[in-house]
């Protein structure tokens, strides 16, 4: 009788072992794609908005990349504005336009947005600055259901965005205060 409870309890352990392993083995892995930020049948588009302190708390110059798709391929626009501390109109800072270009996308390039977005969303863990100047950098769709943002001086938010340029193969950014 004992050989037969010892012999039941070690059918039940490798049957309900052998289930576990069969289940972990259906649940597929995650996959994370660029690709999904934009699907084919969208006129989604997305917006990298950032802005520097180069006049101080007046502002600075700002840059913009637009992400797109485009006959099923990703498609990018970098522009980047030039700012005159000492020329204000009624708005503020009058930007103009320094440098456009169009490229499309890489998938070491989607790979460098997708990390840049990542770590723009971890910024909102950073502790928040009291200030009438700073950088600002933001992310969001123009179906308004994506907004990320933060601004301040924190040294890793230019660095993050540098490296972004850098893997975009753009000049990186280089503060004057004037």
């Amino acid at each position: 009788m004992r050989n037969l409870s010892i012999l039941f309890i070690l059918i039940l352990l490798t049957s309900c072992s052998d289930t576990t392993t069969r289940e972990k083995s259906n649940v597929r892995p995650t996959q994370y794609s660029f690709d999904n930020m934009i699907p084919d049948y969208s006129t989604d588009t997305l917006f990298i908005k950032s802005s520097f302190a180069d006049c101080g708390e007046w502002g600075g110059h700002e840059e913009l990349i637009k992400i797109y798709r485009l006959e099923k391929k990703f498609k990018l626009t970098y522009i980047k504005y030039e700012v005159n501390c000492e020329a204000r109109d009624q708005f503020g800072l009058t930007q103009i336009e320094k440098f456009n270009k169009n490229i499309t996308l890489s998938q070491f390039q989607k790979m460098a947005l997708m990390n840049y977005m990542e770590r723009l969303m971890k910024s909102q863990f950073l502790d928040k600055e009291i200030s009438h100047s700073g950088n600002y950098f933001s992310l969001e769709n123009t179906k308004g259901n994506l907004k990320i943002s933060y601004g301040g001086n924190h040294p890793l938010l230019l660095e993050n965005y540098n490296d972004l340029l850098f893997k975009l193969e753009f000049p990186k950014v280089v503060i004057q205060q004037n």
